[in-house]
């Protein structure tokens, strides 16, 4: 038994010997690094970064350097106001209606003796008004407008008849207009012109009946706001004065500058 384990003991050394020699580095292989490993990083070290290393982001996760450079102020650019309003240079054209009120005419007839005064009833005005906006401040055009108020009744001295009759005008005058233009749809108008205006007026009473017609001086003085709907077109809200400072009616004497009054509502298309 014993001489059988001795003759077994050198068969397992030279077993051993290739076992070890297969797993020795040969002698010669100097090159042959071993990369080191990196330690396991712990579940207490999750989401602990050095200090002057930057934060990794997950993918889903916003930059913090675009959410904040959106909140910074940002200087504005300049706004065209005519892609918002149209532009306020160049043809316009305007047309507008509303309720005129007409003074009473007052002179003297004859040898001045005698003592006139017509009144007239609330009437209705029309406008025409083609222009030219050389600036947005600016602008010239004509002006064709006509007007109507009915008498209401006519005084001869101290005798009030009442009675039927009208007062028709045809103004045809060169205006001259500044606009005050803002950063919103409102602006503000203001002018003046004159020309002359074709006049005709009727008169009828149970005792007496005047006509008479004449052109005239006339001068007239206009303002009012506007309202841009869209771009290209405003609402138009006006108050116009008319005068007649020297009014030349057949038979009629010296007489009071006529004046006119009138609350218009219209439209100004600006091409």
């Amino acid at each position: 038994m014993l001489s059988s384990l001795l003759s077994v003991l050198p068969v397992l050394a030279q077993n051993t010997s290739e076992v070890v020699t297969l797993r020795t580095a040969p002698a010669d292989s100097t090159n042959l690094t071993i990369p080191p490993t990196a330690p396991s990083p712990r579940s207490e070290d999750t989401g602990i970064v050095p200090i002057g290393t930057p934060s990794p982001l997950a993918p889903d996760q916003p930059s913090l350097t675009s959410s904040t450079s959106a909140l910074l102020p940002t200087a504005e650019e300049p706004r065209n106001m005519d892609e918002f309003f149209g532009s306020h240079d160049g043809f316009s054209f305007r047309t507008a209606a509303g309720v005129t009120l007409q003074q009473p005419l007052s002179a003297r007839l004859g040898n001045q003796t005698i003592y006139s005064k017509t009144v007239f009833n609330p009437g209705a005005r029309y406008d025409f008004q083609p222009s030219y906006n050389f600036t947005d401040w600016f602008r010239l055009g004509t002006e064709a407008a006509f007007i109507y108020n009915s008498v209401h009744s006519s005084v001869f001295g101290n005798d009030t008849r009442y009675g039927t009759g009208s007062f028709y005008q045809i103004p045809l005058l060169l205006n001259a207009t500044f606009h005050y233009v803002s950063d919103t749809p409102f602006s503000a108008y203001w002018g003046a012109g004159a020309g002359g205006a074709w006049q005709h007026l009727q008169t009828g009473t149970d005792i007496t009946a005047y006509s008479t017609t004449n052109w005239n001086f006339v001068w007239q003085g206009t303002l009012g706001v506007n309202w841009t709907v869209i771009p290209g077109l405003d609402l138009d809200l006006g108050y116009k004065c008319l005068s007649t400072p020297n009014t030349n009616f057949n038979g009629f004497g010296p007489s009071k500058p006529l004046f006119n009054h009138t609350a218009e509502l219209g439209l100004v298309w600006r091409f």
